[in-house]
Parts: C-alpha cells; sequence; structure tokens
C-alpha cells in the first residue's frame, strides 16, 4: 500500500483482474485485465462487446471515413472487440475523483487496398502499416498554428502536428507472438498513445491502443503534464499485454506458415528529423495553455523556456526497449530510406511548419 499523488498516481487493483476471452472466427485472443474502474470518459461503451464474432458477417465491421492530409477521403474497416479503462487517483480530497485514465481499446482492423501476393504476416508489411497510420491517419493530423508573436498581419498558414510519432518503435516478443510497438507524443491536448499491432491473417490485425489521460491542476498541455510521469500507467498497460496471447485459426496458421521472413530483419516504422523539429517548435508554443506561472504577470508570457522544451523532447524520442524486445529502431532518421511506400509516408509526416499566405 503507498500514499498516491500526482507524482505517483494510484490505479486499479490487480488483484481484481480477471481473465478476458474473445473469439475471432477461430482466432482466440486471451487476456488479464481488471475490472472497468470508473469515472472515465465513454463509460457507455466500456466492456459491452460481444465475446465472439463471426468476421464474415458484414454487421460486425464497422466503416470509417476520415480525410486525409492531403485532402483524400481515408475508409477503414474495424471491429471494436473490446473496450475498457481505468481511473488513478491521487490524495484523497485534495486531488479530487481522479488525476488521470488509462483506456484501453482493443480493435480487429482490415487493409482492403494490400497488393496481391502482400501479408501482414510479413513483417514488412505490418510496419508499412503502422507507418502509414502514423503519418496519414489518426496519428498524422494537423491543427492551426500561428506566428510566434501571433502578428495579425501575417498572412503564413501554419500548420503543426498534433503528435509526435513513431517513437520508440520496437518489435516486442509477448508468449510466442510477434507484436509491433509504437508510442505517440501529443504536442496539444491529446492523449499519449501507445500502440500494439499483431497480425492474424494476410489482411487482419489486431491493433491495441492505449491511451494514457492526466487530469491536473494548472497543467493544460503535454510539457506541463509530465509532473505526473506515465510510469503508473505503463505498468498497468504492460501488465495486461504480459498476459496476452494470440491462438491463430488453422486457416491462419496456414497462411502464416506459407510467409516467410528473414531471421533476424524487424523492418521498424520512424520519425523523421524534421518531425523532431516540428515537435520542438509546436510543444513550446503550446506550453503556455491552461498554466499560469506563480508569481508571474497572469497576462504575461507563460511559455516554458525553448531549450527545457527540446530538452523535453529529445528525452522523450530516446529508443526504451520494454522486456521481450527483438529489434528496437533509432529516435528518428535523418533520411528516408524506408521505401517507395514508406518514403511518401516520411514525407508527408515531415511536412514545413507553414505555407506561404498566397499558396493554394
Amino acid at each position: 500500500m503507498f500514499f498516491a499523488n500526482e507524482k505517483s498516481p494510484k490505479g486499479p487493483s490487480w488483484c481484481k483482474a480477471r481473465r478476458i476471452e474473445k473469439d475471432l472466427s477461430g482466432t482466440k485472443i486471451s487476456f488479464v485485465a481488471p475490472p472497468f474502474r470508473p469515472p472515465i470518459y465513454g463509460e457507455g461503451r466500456m466492456e459491452h462487446q460481444a465475446d465472439s464474432f463471426d468476421l464474415d458477417n458484414p454487421e460486425v465491421w464497422t466503416t470509417c471515413e476520415r480525410e486525409g492530409r492531403d485532402g483524400t477521403k481515408r475508409i477503414s474497416h474495424e471491429v471494436d472487440i473490446w473496450t475498457s479503462g481505468w481511473n488513478f487517483t491521487g490524495r484523497p480530497l485534495l486531488d479530487g475523483e481522479s488525476v488521470g485514465d488509462l483506456r484501453m481499446q482493443l480493435e480487429l482492423l482490415e487493409t482492403r487496398d494490400l497488393p496481391v501476393n502482400n501479408s501482414l504476416f510479413q513483417r514488412h508489411e505490418l510496419a508499412r502499416l503502422a507507418q502509414d497510420y502514423c503519418a496519414n491517419d489518426e496519428l498524422g493530423t494537423y491543427h492551426k498554428g500561428h506566428a510566434e508573436d501571433r502578428n495579425p498581419f501575417d498572412l503564413t498558414r501554419y500548420q503543426w502536428p498534433d503528435f509526435l510519432s513513431p517513437i520508440n518503435s520496437q518489435w516486442l516478443d509477448r508468449n510466442g507472438g510477434e507484436w509491433l510497438y509504437f508510442e505517440a507524443q501529443p504536442l496539444c491536448q491529446h492523449s499519449d498513445r501507445f500502440c500494439w499491432l499483431h497480425p492474424i491473417d494476410h489482411q487482419r490485425c489486431l491493433r491495441v491502443h492505449f491511451l494514457a489521460t492526466r487530469n491536473l491542476r494548472n497543467s493544460g498541455n503535454p510539457y506541463r503534464e509530465q509532473r505526473s510521469p506515465l510510469d503508473n500507467y505503463r505498468q498497468l498497460m504492460e501488465k495486461i499485454m504480459d498476459s496476452m496471447t494470440v491462438e491463430l485459426s488453422e486457416a491462419a496458421s496456414i497462411e502464416k506458415s506459407n510467409i516467410h521472413n528473414t531471421d533476424g530483419d524487424y523492418p521498424l516504422p520512424h520519425c523523421t528529423e524534421q518531425l523532431v523539429d516540428e515537435a520542438r517548435h509546436t510543444l513550446y508554443m503550446w506550453s503556455a495553455k491552461g498554466y499560469r506561472e506563480k508569481g508571474k504577470d497572469p497576462k504575461g508570457d507563460h511559455r516554458a523556456p525553448k531549450e527545457d522544451v527540446a530538452a523535453f523532447i529529445d528525452e522523450r524520442i530516446k529508443p526504451r526497449p520494454l522486456p521481450g524486445c527483438l529489434a528496437i529502431g533509432p529516435a528518428f532518421i535523418e533520411n528516408d530510406d524506408f521505401g517507395e511506400r514508406g518514403s511518401k509516408a516520411a514525407v508527408e509526416i515531415a511536412t514545413p511548419l507553414a505555407w506561404a499566405g498566397n499558396q493554394h
């Protein structure tokens, strides 16, 4: 028993954890997790999913449409397998009913545009899928920025990234299964994200998302939230994933046996040096959001020193191998040699901070 506070928030009791089992047309998913612990956003969706899914039934699939960064419509096909979340508390009365929470979203993703003879059982294809997700999908979004001095006559169209991702990319062994893991650092107001991918047939993969949200006073941006470390949120995530097993269906096992991956060859998604530079600038510009420094003019500039924000980003992107690490990538790369599709994704991540205002 320990005394909880912002620096060491208390999560759910692992003693109450129970085994969750899901059947996806013969593929069995099993893991251990504590019961849902409110209060948490989205309580109505928590743990209400079915125990088995017929993946040949079109009605189990949800079609999601998102607008890509180039303005084109992006369509994905997903199944919500299991969703839960756990409130984290601090000091009774002093910190309120919550200082943060961790949500887990277990989804099945189907890619219907893979080239003939390509398979998500090929490590490079799964890595490409992760790269595309970070570059052109949910983690590759941008928001409207502005000049540092907010000059009203500056017509430049500033675009700032919402996330720095992927970081800490690595391949992990969990109970005999290979998982591709990466993280996303929010730069404005989103949750910290941790993503795990595991193929279950040629076109489908499990995607386990963990979203850590901190609810702190006088801390309205990711830079200021660092005063409450993510260690306890990560510990819960790793306990759950340590218990995760995936038993492929007979048909999927045959598919996998026909795919050859070179021993020791573990391609990884990556972020670029340019995106890291953008992240430093974006996080610096947002470092006063929801924050006021004690003793300072409330109307003054409450942003953190640029060098402190840069040091935070540099520390954040350092590779940190998790237990069972099979391969881990660098903090970032200077030039993209990921291949034609990967190169396109990285170029789109690394969009300049601004475009001239007279461009259309």
